[in-house]
C-alpha cells in the first residue's frame, strides 16, 4: 500500500470516527466502531467495514447508517483536505469478534508486526544511550 493511501485512509477513519461520535445518536445508529478501510489506488472509492456497539439488530441499524450515507458522503467533501474524494460503500462486519481473533493469530505467527514486541532475553534493543557503553 502507498504512502499516499494509507495517509487518506487514515484521514477517512478519522472523519468518519468524529461525524458518527457527534451525529450518531442523530441518526438512530448509537455507538459505530470503523474496524477496516479499505481504499482504490485511484481514490475513487473506498469500503468501509463497521460494526454496531451494544446494538442487538446490527442489520437495522446498518440499514440506518445506509439511510444516511448521502449527509456522510457530503460531510467527506466538506472535510476531507484532498481534491477526490472517495465514494463510500458501507460493509456491515458481522463478527468484528472473529477479525480480533484472526487479527492475534496472525500477531502470533509474525510478532515483529507488534507495535511493541517483546524482546528475546538475549537481545538488546539500542536507544540513545546505546553509544556509550563501555566496559
Amino acid at each position: 500500500m502507498s504512502h499516499r493511501i494509507a495517509q487518506v485512509q487514515k484521514q477517512i477513519r478519522r472523519v468518519l470516527s468524529e461525524l458518527l461520535a457527534k451525529e450518531g445518536e442523530d441518526y438512530g445508529i448509537g455507538m459505530v466502531s470503523i474496524n477496516d478501510i479499505l481504499l482504490s489506488r485511484d481514490l475513487g472509492g473506498a469500503k468501509v467495514w463497521v460494526s454496531f456497539i451494544a446494538e442487538p439488530d446490527q442489520k437495522t441499524t446498518f440499514a440506518k447508517l445506509i439511510r444516511h450515507s448521502k449527509s456522510i458522503q457530503t460531510h467527506l467533501y466538506k472535510n476531507l483536505p484532498i481534491k477526490k474524494v472517495p465514494i463510500i460503500t458501507w460493509i456491515l462486519d458481522e463478527n468484528p469478534a472473529l477479525s480480533y481473533r484472526i487479527d492475534e493469530i496472525l500477531d502470533d505467527i509474525n510478532p515483529t508486526n507488534r507495535k511493541n514486541p517483546e524482546l528475546p532475553p538475549d537481545s538488546y534493543q539500542g536507544g540513545k544511550d546505546s553509544d556509550s557503553l563501555s566496559s
